[in-house]
């Protein structure tokens, strides 16, 4: 056997392997010898038949039983001849059919890792919205909560619409005398006083009674979809239909108690701690963002196509579909994966360089670390509670065998993170 390679880029090689006619004639003999063991032909006991009978009878049609031979039997002993590490199974290119007592070649391509070193993690410029919580903060979900628990009632006859009444509405419109289909619409509710219409409605709705209408002009804003009537003059016919009233319970204990916690104070702790988690996991996310953008334009590299397309299979892993035939249907649509292919191929490019800063830096795990990690998960569910040892083990075993592996990739955005200049600016409301 002689194996050659051939660089085609720097994550794929192609693998030739080329055979003697006496490794193909001891493929053939092998192929016949399974196929005499396993013939029923008249005339002879099972097994019996002469290979010269074999040979006549099969001759013509095991050309591709010996081809697969003569691959499974050498094409991974090349590789490891040619000290190639293979990140996927090589992609065998097309070949012709061996012929008995002739030589024999193939070819296959194979994926590596590409030879990396990777540059300037150390020292980044990092900016993230800032992770602190105010009391304001704290006060906005106290109020969504108490419009949740909100109950609603018919409002009296004659009453004047105003703000923290929920109307129904009924609007027809035209700019230029022609019908503008997006300022028309019918029974739609909306709640007055929150600025969800457009001050010339809402100023125009205020004060108006169920059953009531009114002419108004509306000028065009710009996010309409027809950007040709932007800044013409809309002229509306809206009818108030009916105005219900909203009945706020009281922002106590009462409420924290329908909420699930003994008290006020409790129920603000809770809420601050969650916005808490939340704030911090945006900034944390943003930072991890700003980190592969820096790496990706600073260090440029190919990335293997089996390892694009493994990332594209977990992805569909990870979406929802009704059952099994729909994902398997899903992963062999090639315009599905063309679409993912990019998204894929970052994130594949995102692990290639976290693993070559765990192998610089000689980042590692230990059982501490994960006992530690699984701990910080379940925090939030568990907030203020002894979290039990047996519970832990549970977890950790129900994590399954890429949990260290997270947790690796983890610390070592932690080490980039700790190493940059990180700026804060306050977060967008």
């Amino acid at each position: 056997m002689k194996a050659l390679v051939e660089e085609v880029n720097t994550v794929q090689r192609r693998i030739k392997v080329e055979l003697s006619a006496v490794d193909v004639k001891s493929a053939f003999d092998s192929v016949y010898r399974k196929l005499q063991q396993k013939a029923r032909i008249n005339g002879f006991r099972p097994g019996k038949a002469p290979m010269n009978v074999i040979r006549k009878m099969y001759g013509s049609s095991i050309a591709y039983d010996v081809a697969d031979q003569l691959v499974r039997n050498h094409l991974f002993s090349a590789i490891e001849q040619q000290s190639l590490r293979p990140i996927a199974a090589p992609v065998l290119e097309t070949m012709d059919l061996p012929k008995e007592d002739n030589d024999y070649s193939f070819s296959a391509l194979v994926d590596i890792l590409p030879a990396l070193k990777i540059e300037g993690y150390k020292g980044l410029n990092l900016e993230a919205s800032t992770s602190e919580v105010s009391d304001a903060d704290v006060e906005r979900e106290l109020e969504m909560i108490q419009r949740r628990h909100a109950k609603t009632k018919d409002a009296e006859e004659g009453t004047a619409a105003g703000a923290n009444h929920l109307v129904t509405i009924s609007q027809k419109a035209k700019v230029d005398g022609e019908e503008f289909p997006e300022f028309t619409f019918e029974s739609v509710p909306v709640e007055l006083g929150k600025k969800y219409l457009l001050p010339e409605l809402e100023d125009a709705l205020t004060g108006m009674k169920a059953g009531e209408e009114k002419e108004l002009s509306i000028q065009v804003p710009e996010h309409v979809n027809d950007k040709s009537k932007v800044g013409k003059t809309a002229q509306c016919t809206v009818k108030l239909e009916k105005v219900v009233e909203i009945l706020l319970p009281e922002i106590n204990d009462e409420l924290a108690k329908d909420m699930g916690v003994d008290s006020l104070d409790a129920l603000k702790t809770n809420i601050r701690d969650r916005l808490q988690r939340q704030a911090e996991g945006a900034k944390r996310s943003q930072l991890e963002t700003a980190i592969f953008d820096q790496l990706s334009a600073s260090n440029n590299f190919e990335v293997p196509p089996s390892m694009v397309d493994q990332v594209i299979d977990s992805m569909f892993d990870e979406m929802e579909f009704q059952n099994d035939a729909q994902r398997k249907a899903a992963k062999s649509n090639e315009d599905e994966r063309k679409r993912l292919r990019d998204t894929a191929k970052q994130r594949a490019k995102n692990t290639l360089i976290l693993s070559e800063i765990i192998k610089s830096e000689s980042i590692q795990v230990n059982d501490d670390d994960f006992d530690s990690y699984v701990k910080e998960l379940v925090g939030g569910a568990q907030a203020g509670k002894e979290l039990d040892a047996k519970l832990i083990e549970s977890i950790k075993a129900s994590m399954g065998p890429h949990a260290r592996e997270s947790l690796l990739f983890k610390k070592a955005l932690d080490f980039v993170i700790d190493n940059a200049k990180v700026t804060e600016s306050a977060a967008r409301t």
